[in-house]
């Protein structure tokens, strides 16, 4: 789809303007009912996609409200009461809010299975966002889908193709390779496309076909769109992928017509790296009459896989971790039943991914379990608190289909229906899953960590308080609220990790703490004793030799200092050092306003001569004192209040 349009095709209903007033959850975790499985069918793709709808010529969407598309009328569409399910590209359009988009058999109640999620990375392109996704949506008699949205906004529906009833068929039956497998990687070939280039493709296994299914990555060098269309003709009014930031990876899978030879084209607006994953092919008119490779949509899609919820083979809640496999049984499944299930039609969502990655879909058994890595992918992550989606059309193996994660997060997948045909070998056994948590440590937190800096809140940092706290990073409350407490604790952090020490929860950071970690160990593991670390700029307090608590401190700075001796009168003068050390807490003063030397002191406890450890409304990521040791009023009164440096208490401290 071009970032502007311009251009309905004459004599279609744009959309039927019909609100249905609906309020549902955002990506919602129920499980859906079952959806009954439908008539077999043949597979028509048009000749070149037909515009139905686009909302920014009439009006956006509301927030929770369902419209009408027609999917049947004037030829080219198929007539009214002929087709059984239709195969659109839809794209949302920015502006939009976060939320989520539902393609579903019109008239029907909100399905739990969404196509489309508009996530707060996708949400803040704003006008520039372009967001597709092919959609196989179950159709009945009245020729319409409804299109929802419960965040409101536009949309742009594009129809590819159509299944028509057949008891056998010649042309129109899928044909799934035993796995999918990559056609075209530019970057191997060092020959990324360049703007406003068009580029011929064949695959070999498409010959004789009447069109090719595939799944097609793109990395553009510039905004741009991506067209996928018949050999030798002139690219249409749409597009199947949008480039909306340079470097940015997309994917959409993609049925598109080809030559007797199964060559088709591809046009790239503002040029990129190019990936195409082919999964198979509709028979052509050539192929004999047959049974094997006919749709059966389901009533409605169906959710098959939701590792948010119980429905999940891994167990309950269970997500994806780093290499990790779930396969998902098709044939038993309630809504299909039936043992000649050659391929299904899903719709699969990421969400609440931790770390770029990709995620790849192919027939249960069909990969090693030792090798942790897939040749073809579906989604391509590139952070983490994301949320994506994909069509998909996968062949299954008696065990049905299997999801790979390269790296941590949930998966979801709706089923729109079934192709009949025999299930492809599964010659490897089911991989065995490995927590890769080091033993002792803390596994992956309970949510992928958002970027964030003081002044957020929310229950994303609520999570990466709790985070903190666990990790032994004091933080005064985990109350969503990102105050200076949590500054520091995330700069205290960051300072043990070796990370920028900005305080501010950056993506390096929000993946680092997402993922599994051990708590700090420091360099006295006996006793009970404060340790202060003078090179990490970190006060590190020890109990029977392992950390309890690290905090953010700031030591002497190393400048020469000329004062007022704020206690005695006159000036003094020296240079700003912390003593090297191991020394005993031997006076306390429970006092606000403590005058020293050199200034008022917060609740000071003195270490040696007149170096304390005192609460301080400056306490920045470098060394500042005039040698004392910083820390936060806040933290201070928690150093009073649990008694962390008694009379006698040890501190030792070094470089």
């Amino acid at each position: 789809m071009r970032r502007h349009f311009s251009r309905i095709c004459a004599g279609l209903i744009a959309i039927v303007s019909l609100p249905v007033a609906l309020t549902v959850a955002a990506l919602p975790t129920p499980a859906a009912a079952a959806g009954a499985a439908g008539t077999p069918s043949a597979f028509t793709a048009l000749a070149t996609p037909v515009r139905l709808a686009d909302t920014r010529t009439t009006a956006p969407f509301g927030a929770a409200t369902a419209y009408p598309v027609a999917v049947t009328g004037i030829a080219p569409l198929p007539a009214p009461g002929t087709i059984t399910a239709a195969v659109l590209n839809v794209t949302v359009v920015g502006p939009a809010q976060p939320g989520y988009w539902s393609v579903y058999p019109h008239g029907g109640a909100v399905p739990t299975a969404s196509n489309i999620n508009v996530d707060p990375v996708a949400s803040f392109f704003g006008s520039n966002l372009a967001l597709p996704n092919m959609v196989t949506v179950p159709v009945t008699a009245n020729g319409l889908v409804d299109v929802y949205s419960n965040a409101g906004g536009n949309v742009v529906v594009d129809m590819l193709g159509y299944y028509s009833p057949a008891a056998t068929a010649t042309a129109g039956r899928f044909v799934p390779l035993p796995t999918p497998s990559r056609m075209v990687d530019t970057r191997a070939l060092n020959a990324p496309m360049t703007a406003g280039e068009s580029r011929l493709f064949t695959a070999p296994s498409a010959a004789g076909s009447s069109s090719v299914v595939l799944n097609v990555t793109t990395i553009g060098d510039l905004p741009g769109y991506w067209q996928v269309f018949p050999a030798n003709t002139t690219p249409p009014a749409s597009s199947n992928l949008n480039t909306m930031a340079p470097g940015q990876i997309t994917a959409n899978q993609v049925i598109v017509p080809v030559d007797g030879a199964g060559s088709f084209s591809v046009f790239s607006l503002s040029g990129g790296q190019l990936i195409i994953d082919v999964v198979g092919s509709f028979t052509g008119s050539a192929a004999p009459a047959a049974t094997d490779g006919l749709f059966v949509p389901l009533d409605v899609p169906t959710r098959f896989l939701d590792t948010r919820s119980a429905l999940n083979p891994l167990g309950a809640s269970k997500r994806l971790l780093n290499g990790w496999d779930v396969e998902v049984p098709v044939t038993a499944n309630a809504a299909i039943n039936r043992p000649d299930v050659a391929a299904v039609a899903l719709n699969l969502t990421v969400t609440d991914t931790f770390a770029p990655g990709y995620v790849s879909v192919t027939p249960a058994g069909s990969n090693d379990p030792a090798a942790k890595a897939r040749t073809t992918s579906n989604i391509n992550v590139t952070g983490g608190s994301q949320t994506l989606a994909n069509h998909v059309i996968v062949p299954v193996s008696a065990r049905g289909f299997d999801v790979f994660a390269q790296s941590p997060l949930h998966a979801i997948a709706d089923v729109s229906g079934f192709y009949l045909g025999t299930p492809v070998a599964a010659p490897f056994g089911v991989a065995t899953n490995v927590d890769p948590t080091p033993a002792g440590c803390l596994s992956f937190s309970d949510a992928a960590i958002g970027v964030a800096a003081q002044g957020a809140s929310g229950a994303n940092v609520a999570v990466a308080q709790k985070r903190l706290l666990d990790l032994g990073f004091w933080v005064q409350a985990t109350d969503g609220n990102y105050g200076l407490t949590t500054t520091q604790a995330v700069m205290a952090y960051q300072k043990y990790n070796g990370l920028s020490p900005s305080g501010k929860i950056d993506a390096a950071t929000a993946q680092r703490l997402s993922i599994p970690n051990c708590r700090p160990v420091s360099k006295i593991t006996s006793g009970d004793l404060l340790e202060v670390d003078k090179g990490k700029q970190l006060a590190i307090f020890i109990s029977g030799g392992k950390v309890q608590w690290v905090v953010n401190t700031s030591t002497g700075g190393g400048y020469f200092y000329e004062s007022e001796d704020q206690v005695n009168g006159g000036r003094v003068t020296g240079t700003a050092i912390t003593t090297n050390g191991t020394f005993k807490i031997y006076r306390v003063a429970d006092d606000p306003q403590y005058h020293g030397t050199l200034g008022t002191l917060y609740r000071p406890r003195f270490i040696v001569g007149g170096i304390a450890m005192h609460g301080y409304p400056s306490v920045p990521n470098y060394a500042a004192s005039h040698g004392c040791i910083r820390v936060t009023n806040a933290f201070m009164d928690f150093v009073w209040a649990a008694n962390l440096l008694p009379m006698g208490r040890t501190v030792n401290i070094h470089d």
